[in-house]
């Protein structure tokens, strides 16, 4: 074993030796110095990576764009001997967690726990958005194909800030022209202010009321109306169909 080889063995050591120290329970560590090695122990069940920034036959630039090409978000931090504050800062905008120098190491385990820390707010921002995206698909899908013509409404202003297919056509206007628009544009001034001013206290009622269409006669309808936890905000949605 060459002289570089044997210190880059006792860095390892000493990294391993540091992580238990900050109490790490290390069940598998496994070393590597080529790129094909490190690909091949590329997996998403590792905790994290740390790199040397430099070796005989390979680099953390290397080693992060790999990791980055597959995909996979794994901790990843630089050990160093020697690396400039911009190099350093380089690397965190290409994609490292951290960097540190290897006379401090007493910092590494917090550096870890602080990277691991953030990958699980990642993952949770990430099923977060994911979630928000399934809801918003259901959402449309229900709201596209209501029987009803349905206006969905800011419950304090009664801005309407949603309207599906059949709203449109009942209203015989597009949906770009009815968005924005006040649902007291459509209804009686007292039907309304009942229906905003429920909309924060308890369920708004259902109820026959007149429904004025521009440049048409008022239409009797009968009105039911939801309020929605949507958007972070409660929303009241109304269901509007001829009556009977």
């Amino acid at each position: 074993m060459s002289s570089s080889s044997k210190t880059r063995h006792l860095d390892a050591e000493l990294m391993v030796a540091e992580l238990e120290r900050a109490g790490f329970s290390l069940g598998s560590v496994v070393r590597v110095e080529t790129p094909d090695a490190f690909t091949s122990q590329l997996s998403p069940e590792l905790d994290v990576i740390l790199c040397d920034y430099a070796l005989p036959s390979f680099s953390a630039p290397d080693a992060l764009r790999l990791l980055q090409q597959r995909g996979l978000d794994i901790p990843f931090i630089i050990v160093s001997g020697s690396i400039g504050e911009e190099v350093a800062v380089d690397a965190i905008k290409h994609g490292a967690d951290d960097y540190l120098l290897k006379d401090r190491l007493g910092r590494l385990g917090r550096a870890v726990s602080q990277a691991i820390e953030e990958k699980k707010l990642r993952a949770a921002a990430a099923r977060a958005e994911e979630d928000l995206r399934q809801s918003e698909y259901k959402y449309r899908c229900l709201f596209e194909h209501l029987p009803d013509a349905a206006y969905l409404c800011d419950a304090t202003s009664g801005r309407i800030i949603d309207v599906n297919p059949r709203g449109e056509t009942f209203l015989r206007r597009e949906r770009a022209r009815v968005l924005g628009s006040k649902i007291a544009q459509f209804l009686p001034a007292e039907t309304t202010r009942d229906l905003l001013t429920s909309a924060n206290t308890s369920p708004p009622p259902e109820l026959d009321t007149v429904f004025h269409r521009p440049d048409d006669a008022p239409l009797p309808v009968h009105l039911r109306s939801a309020v929605v936890p949507l958007y972070n905000r409660r929303l009241l949605l109304l269901f509007v169909r001829p009556a009977a």
